[in-house]
């Protein structure tokens, strides 16, 4: 077939356009987030855009599409700022310093974590929804790191607060589906390394660990007839800073401390962030050649986060990290196993769920049949990333 010489012309503008295009919007930039005081590199602030939401990595570091521009960025324990976009190197200033020299105030915590459960459902969006993001896991052992496992999903929450009528059927209310991975690797141990495995969460974990209610009401039911003492660290146009710690239950040998921010004008908790410190917690194991170890956990951390849109709050990241070691002949050998969620899109869902689903049951890579990698833009942190080189 014959196209005239200027048609063909006109044709090649438009796919070098196309492909300029292309180009263009897949084009990332590196955001730096550090202390405006040591300038020490701020993990897991928090980046909100007008359609997503991301965080920094364990360097301070996130990867943004270049085309963003208007941002508002924040962090715990660190003011607010708000960004065009022109500056890749931001710092946050700490709006306080020394827990210690804080007073000790008279607020009651229990009755504002019972508020906040109270009206949960007026607080926090509470429609079937559907986040993309990633999880990540890592684990170390004697504090060097063995695993590392990044995967895309997308999770679907019915009501977004877990429903303990269906607890037995967790199925019902929280699913996930995995889109690929995208790292993958676990360190390969020789013969005298006597763990199962190495140590980390399994996806039935999540179930617990992603609704902040859940995790609420196991602190409110352990502290029922014991006191928790609280420090205000910071407040300013509503929004208060809380530090909080229990007594310790004797019978389960646990305590919680830790720090909220709650936004008073809308009866909010912004991010919440506790410690569970454990005295007796342990789980029998057996080795691979058969004896019996045991494995003591002797914290757990958790941290949530949300954002404001719509007059409703969303979760946007939630974290855990189960501190321990395990004593075998007399031999202890620390462990870590973290688990990170990052919720950075959200889109309104059906009361159905989802099309393609993991079973929960089972870990991320024995529910991909091939055990296939598919390496992507993630911006993984020097450790991560060498561990990852490493053969």
């Amino acid at each position: 077939m014959y196209f005239p010489q200027h048609t063909m012309k006109k044709h090649l503008l438009l796919i070098f356009l196309l492909i300029l295009s292309s180009v263009k919007s897949q084009s990332q930039k590196t955001l730096y987030i550090f202390d405006s005081e040591d300038s020490r590199p701020i993990s897991n602030a928090k980046i909100v855009t007008e359609n997503s939401i991301f965080y920094t990595n364990d360097d301070g570091k996130a990867l943004l599409p270049d085309h963003i521009k208007e941002m508002e960025i924040s962090a715990p324990s660190y003011g607010i700022k708000k960004s065009d976009g022109n500056s890749l190197q931001i710092s946050l200033k700490p709006i306080y310093k020394d827990i210690e020299e804080v007073a000790i105030t008279n607020i009651d915590i229990k009755k504002l974590l019972w508020n906040v459960i109270n009206n949960y459902q007026n607080i926090y969006y509470t429609k079937p929804s559907l986040y993309m993001g990633t999880i990540k896991q890592k684990s170390f052992i004697d504090n060097a790191l063995a695993h590392l496992l990044v995967v895309d999903v997308n999770i679907w929450s019915k009501y977004n607060f877990f429903d303990i009528s269906q607890a037995k059927d967790p199925d019902s209310f929280f699913q996930i589906g995995l889109n690929g991975v995208k790292y993958y690797k676990t360190k390969k141990f020789d013969d005298n390394f006597y763990f199962q495995s190495v140590p980390n969460l399994q996806p039935k974990d999540f179930v617990g660990t992603f609704f902040m209610n859940y995790h609420i009401l196991g602190v409110l039911n352990t502290t029922k007839d014991l006191k928790i003492k609280t420090k205000l660290l910071y407040e300013n146009a509503g929004i208060q800073k809380i530090y909080f710690e229990s007594e310790e239950n004797t019978k389960e040998g646990v305590k919680f401390e830790g720090i909220l921010t709650f936004n008073k004008n809308d009866n909010a908790i912004v991010n919440f962030k506790n410690n569970v410190v454990q005295k007796n917690y342990f789980s029998e194991k057996i080795d691979k050649n058969g004896v019996a170890y045991k494995a003591y956990t002797t914290n757990a951390e958790l941290f949530f986060d949300f954002y404001k849109k719509n007059g409703k709050y969303y979760p946007s990241l939630i974290t855990a990290n189960g501190i321990g070691y395990s004593l075998k002949d007399g031999e202890k050998i620390a462990y870590n196993a973290y688990q990170e969620i990052k919720l950075e899109k959200f889109e309104e869902a059906n009361k159905r769920g989802l099309k393609n689903k993991i079973d929960l049951s089972k870990s991320f890579i024995d529910n991909i049949p091939d055990k296939s990698v598919n390496e992507t833009k993630t911006l993984l942190s020097n450790e991560e990333q060498n561990f990852i080189g490493t053969k």
